[in-house]
């Protein structure tokens, strides 16, 4: 039967449970009607993936995707779908830095050529073809160096950058794949990319690498998206008001 843990859910629910169980399988066991719309979860505190495996005793809590936590996991994972549909649009793009924001999110870009509206509309176009495709986002931990090799390959100095730049004693990092595409991320992340269904891409702007003007400058393409196309086009509508 092997190692039992005791997981406390929601509610002081207790439940044993083997050790290396899924925090997803320990939700679709307490209310898998409700798992469609979580989209990671915190373990003692900790917010993570729901593929994360657990080892000991913990206290679970699901964090659902219209929650301000979980919509900021879920425009983040927008992100990383962004950038997956640049790189494939435009290829010899460079990806550097992509968080979740307020209202959405952004990526920057080093390209040569000037991101036009027509590229977000092909973008977007491609972002909707890799949502379809529903792939699992999988976290994998490296060490430093093999991420620095892993990136230096695919030609991306930017993350190199980002991971030489960290503190001496961070000596493993995480990575997210998703159809193949890789980036450096701390996580967590939805389950899948079938999850990124309600975003719009707005506009392209300009921002140096690091904020420093010094530094050169990038290609940043701004989008929003929500756990709901109603709640989106309410967005979108707001926007064109404001703009009126």
């Amino acid at each position: 039967m092997g190692e039992q843990i005791k997981v406390i859910l929601p509610g002081s629910k207790e439940a044993s449970c083997r050790s290396g169980i899924s925090v997803q399988e320990i939700l679709a066991g307490w209310d898998g009607a409700r798992l469609p719309a979580i989209v990671a979860a915190s373990v003692n505190g900790t917010a993570v993936d729901l593929s994360h495996t657990l080892k000991g005793d913990a206290v679970i809590e699901p964090i659902d995707v219209a929650s301000p936590e979980g919509l900021s996991i879920l425009r983040h994972s927008m992100a990383h779908v962004m950038a997956q549909a640049v790189q494939d649009t435009f290829p010899g793009a460079l990806v550097t830095i992509g968080p979740a924001i307020e209202d959405g999110f952004y990526y920057d870009f080093e390209y040569e050529e000037s991101f036009t509206p027509q590229d977000l509309e092909r973008i977007e176009s491609r972002m909707r073809e890799i949502a379809a495709a529903d792939a699992p986002f999988v976290r994998r931990e490296l060490s430093r160096q093999e991420a620095v090799d892993l990136f230096q390959k695919r030609g991306e100095r930017y993350k190199v950058e980002l991971i030489n730049d960290l503190p001496a004693d961070v000596t493993r990092v995480s990575i997210y794949t998703q159809s193949g595409y890789v980036d450096l991320c701390r996580g967590p992340h939805c389950p899948s990319t079938g999850m990124v269904r309600a975003f719009k891409l707005l506009n392209v702007a300009g921002a140096y690498w690091r904020g420093d003007e010094r530094n050169k400058m990038l290609q940043r393409i701004y989008g929003t998206g929500f756990a709901t196309q109603e709640a989106l086009d309410e967005h979108l509508r707001l926007l064109e008001e404001a703009r009126k």
